[in-house]
């Protein structure tokens, strides 16, 4: 990966940059994090996420496989798909929906273009952004705050009360945060997490400045293989599927999973390559190995005029056991 830091200049304004070159969040807390040349050296588990050593992403690596992982930053996420399918690495990660901004419409637009991977885990990262300056930098002394543009938009009250502080969108929080760092001026600072703090040697200038303090983003981590479960332990299916163009079409579609007691837990319509068509991504909770569930799932299937399933996983709750590993420690 090129080191070097990117100039902003040269980036696309925030609205032309795809929702899936996103870095996000990390949690931020105290917890000791494994040191990255340990997770390295000792597994061969290697996941891909978008952005670099210390992106937000990362975070949400750290949750499912704790020091197990070895992090692989990518550029974009159609590199991290491209290296899950190819089998460079065991699992690609992406973010699906943030609790503040929505679903990532790129992300479906990749499940739904790679049909060599399935959706394994998910994995849900509180977001918590930080002020991260050069040591001896001051709040009332920046120019610059620079992070991805969906970052920026998550702290638009802070910039609002620091008017004098021009926001500097950059292709991820971890590479903006490296840049501050490399350029040394006090002016200049990144709007990021502790995670990317202590990576870059920077300074807290601010902390908490994200417009809700509730705020969460989802995961989902891709493989080639399927998750392996435990019959009867909670998960979530996911399917995508065009219905057909007649009254009452979407309707026939989802009412075999309310007819079953289903809970439609996320639904997004997506357009299609073809003019004025639409795909809809489906995730509904049940148990695994849930006789009724394949029921629904068949019925659905037939009710639609294209019908995929992307993958049956655990629904995540803290300790759930990494995807084909044993459970992680408290």
């Amino acid at each position: 990966m090129d080191n070097k830091p990117v100039d902003p200049k040269m980036l696309p304004p925030p609205r032309e940059i795809l929702d899936g070159e996103l870095d996000l969040l990390a949690r931020g807390d105290e917890q000791t994090e494994p040191k990255p040349m340990l997770q390295a050296t000792l597994s061969p588990l290697r996941v891909a996420f978008q952005g670099e050593a210390g992106a937000f992403s990362e975070e949400a690596i750290v949750q499912l496989w704790g020091a197990e992982a070895e992090p692989v930053p990518m550029r974009t996420f159609a590199d991290v798909m491209d290296a899950a399918e190819m089998g460079t690495v065991d699992y690609g990660l992406l973010p699906i929906e943030s609790t503040l901004m929505g679903g990532v419409d790129s992300a479906y637009d990749l499940l739904a273009m790679h049909d060599g991977l399935l959706i394994v885990a998910e994995t849900v990262v509180p977001i918590r952004l930080c002020v991260l300056g050069i040591p001896g930098a001051e709040l009332a002394e920046l120019t610059q705050l620079a992070s991805h543009p969906l970052m920026l938009a998550q702290c638009a009250h802070f910039l609002e009360r620091h008017s004098h502080i021009t926001p500097v969108p950059w292709w991820d929080t971890a590479g903006a945060a490296r840049a501050v760092m490399q350029a040394g001026d006090p002016s200049r600072a990144a709007a990021g997490s502790r995670r990317a703090a202590d990576r870059f040697g920077l300074e807290l200038l601010a902390d908490r400045i994200e417009d809700r303090p509730d705020t969460q983003m989802r995961f989902l981590a891709v493989a080639r293989s399927p998750a392996a479960l435990q019959a009867g332990a909670p998960v979530r299916s996911a399917a995508l599927c065009t219905v057909r163009d007649v009254a009452g079409g979407l309707i026939a579609a989802l009412q075999p999973l309310a007819k079953g007691g289903f809970n439609v837990s996320h639904f997004v319509a997506r357009p299609t390559r073809e003019p004025w068509q639409y795909m809809s991504y489906i995730e509904f909770e049940h148990d695994a190995a849930d006789a009724e569930a394949e029921r629904a799932l068949g019925a659905v299937r037939r009710a639609s005029a294209t019908y995929r399933l992307l993958g049956t996983f655990p629904r995540w709750t803290l300790g759930n056991p990494p995807p084909g590993g044993d459970p992680l420690l408290p």
